[in-house]
């Protein structure tokens, strides 16, 4: 079921697409183009679209029809591939076995969000609450509140966590985000030691490999560079951005403390080097 949502004069959503054929009949059967005449209309500023299919949210952010998606991100279902029954998000099934990496899917979503500058506003962020209990989560271990946030704020084109809760208490618990510190919301070391989920050798953007003596963002380029690899030209507005940074991959002496330490073994030396190759600085 979709409902084209204008209560607010920011953003009006058009809810629960996902499959290929909701997105379809949206743009063929009326909704979008109805979309369209409010914001003509200036009763919404933007257009947006929720989905907790990456397949289905890239084909729309790709069609450069939505302005906001609204997507399902934490590290337990960022690592499963995607399905147009939203219940397979927490099937037990699905997390039986060792889980590795992102799913290439969602990880191309994050980055054409960020690409071309369609904002991520999150949802479930906690797994419905099952990733803060031990005995619930997928990965077999529990996370903190001010953790799940932070993984999710740290994701491409992310603009805002949208944390569930059934208390006051649990209310103020994800509020106390935003005094906490860089330790409370670090999340690096707590995946690294998940029993059945391995993330090697993939950059978290965590930034445990700072402080680099080059003072290079290794994060941040890392990021770009990833931006970069998945289309054949370097975006121009990527390019800037890089270009922006204060230091630059060129100024890598290959000293290597940054590997040692990285909770996940990337190969950061061989990414500042690509990173180099592919920005020219």
């Amino acid at each position: 079921m979709r409902l084209l949502q204008t209560d607010y004069l920011d953003v009006g959503m058009i809810h629960y697409c996902d499959a290929l054929s909701d997105w379809e009949e949206i743009v063929q059967g009326g909704v979008l183009d109805y979309a369209r005449k409010l914001r003509s209309e200036g009763r919404i500023r933007h257009i947006g679209l929720s989905s907790h299919n990456p397949q289905v949210a890239l084909a729309a952010v790709e069609s450069g029809a939505i302005e906001a998606l609204m997507f399902s991100v934490n590290p337990c279902y960022d690592l499963q591939p995607a399905s147009e029954d939203v219940e397979e998000l927490w099937a037990a099934k699905n997390y039986e076995g060792t889980l590795t990496n992102m799913d290439p899917d969602r990880e191309r979503l994050y980055e054409t969000c960020q690409r071309l500058g369609v904002g991520i506003t999150v949802m479930k962020c906690f797994g419905g609450g099952d990733l803060l209990d031990a005995k619930l989560s997928p990965a077999g271990a529990a996370l903190t509140a001010n953790q799940c946030i932070h993984y999710a704020l740290s994701r491409p084109a992310v603009a805002t966590v949208l944390a569930g809760a059934h208390s006051p208490e649990q209310l103020l618990q994800s509020i106390a985000y935003e005094d906490a510190s860089e330790e409370e919301r670090d999340y690096a070391l707590a995946f690294a030691s998940f029993p059945r989920i391995n993330w090697t050798g993939h950059c978290m953007y965590c930034s445990h490999c700072a402080p680099c003596p080059q003072k290079i963002d290794i994060a941040y380029v890392t990021k770009f560079l990833n931006l970069s690899l998945a289309q054949q030209k370097v975006p121009e507005t990527v390019r800037e951005h890089y270009a922006a940074l204060p230091h630059h991959a060129g100024e890598c002496v290959k000293c290597g403390v940054c590997e040692t330490r990285c909770p996940f073994g990337v190969a950061i030396r061989e990414n500042m080097e690509r990173a180099k190759e592919v920005f020219g600085l």
